[in-house]
């Protein structure tokens, strides 16, 4: 899911949330890449394709959940939970995982707010770069 190009972009969003479309629309504006979107709102994702996902931005299953959701919250906040339970409460509450996410051949990483695209932009030309 995460093998991607040179100068391929896959962005992970839910369009659900206005902060990851305005992300997204910083996006769409990246110079010299392709942007390969992932709406999780609209599309599933399996219990292999979030841990993929984990491995690549160096994270534990539990650091993918949004921290202010209501989800976590009410259902992971001071709990000890198993992994594959966490896995299974992400793939049934999509809007329960921290987007948007942004990951190329080289990096990747969970924005923090719509404008950190242009950030991470910079840190992609520079990797290509180096070529």
């Amino acid at each position: 899911m995460f093998e991607l190009g040179k100068n391929e972009i896959k962005f992970l969003y839910n369009s659900n949330k206005l902060e990851d479309k305005e992300a997204y629309a910083y996006a769409l504006t990246l110079h010299k890449h392709v942007i390969n979107e992932l709406d999780i709102s609209k599309n599933d994702m399996t219990p292999t394709q979030i841990l993929e996902l984990a491995n690549r931005l160096s994270k534990r299953v539990i650091d993918l959940f949004d921290k202010d959701s209501e989800v976590f919250k009410n259902n992971v906040h001071g709990k000890d939970i198993e992994e594959s339970d966490l896995l299974t409460l992400l793939i049934k509450e999509k809007s329960a995982m921290k987007t948007p996410i942004l990951i190329s051949d080289e990096r990747a990483g969970i924005l923090e707010y719509p404008r950190d695209t242009i950030k991470m932009d910079m840190v992609f030309n520079e990797i290509a770069g180096k070529d």
